[in-house]
């Protein structure tokens, strides 16, 4: 792996909230979901120029959960519940910045880019040359978010270890796929570990 540079590089958290874990059966648990916390926190711990999270903060009646237009989804996230609260463990308060998404009823924002068109702008703006993407799904938020940031422009790097996957296949969401699709795009996979050693 090449080096990082961190006073131009930022981590983007994304969505590692209590509705992806098994903390809430009931919602849309990732396997693994609450064991990359550990490596979430190693990431956290690095001196990066900026360090920001998204959060799904879905209303009652989001257009992706069951019943609903795109019929997908068991409700998670929603606003204000506990499904929607970062994981306990999680150094949340390193965190400079976050970004909800998700919260229009009629609008799916699997990456914080589609929610927040901006960000790409205002990252380079701000000097930022990298972004590092970890979090909740590997698959689906954080590869639709480091594929718009790779889009843009940015050195992308997806933490693995400190990420969690799950294949959709009703919305032809693969973990394999995904992968194939974001080396072809340019986007590193890495390792927690690994970023600390670069």
């Amino acid at each position: 792996m090449q080096p990082i540079d961190y006073v131009a590089s930022c981590l983007l958290v994304v969505d590692v909230q209590c509705g992806f874990t098994a903390l809430c059966p009931q919602e849309l648990p990732v396997p693994g979901g609450l064991e990359i916390v550990p490596a979430a926190n190693r990431l956290l711990a690095l001196p990066w120029r900026r360090i920001d999270a998204s959060l799904d903060w879905h209303p009652p009646d989001h257009r992706s959960f069951l019943g609903r237009e795109d019929n997908l989804y068991p409700p998670h996230c929603v606003a204000g519940t506990r499904g929607a609260e970062f994981v306990p463990g999680l150094h949340s308060e390193k965190i400079h910045t976050l970004w909800r998404k998700g919260y229009d009823r009629n609008f799916e924002a699997y990456a914080v880019t589609a929610q927040h068109p901006g960000l790409p702008a205002f990252y380079r703006a701000s000097g930022i040359t990298t972004v590092a993407v970890s979090g909740i799904a590997t698959n689906i938020c954080c590869f639709f978010a480091a594929r718009d940031m790779r889009a843009a422009g940015f050195r992308v790097l997806l933490v693995e270890d400190a990420s969690a996957g799950i294949d959709v296949p009703a919305a032809g969401l693969m973990q394999e796929a995904t992968k194939r699709e974001g080396q072809g795009l340019g986007i590193e996979y890495v390792t927690a570990d690994g970023l600390a050693l670069a």
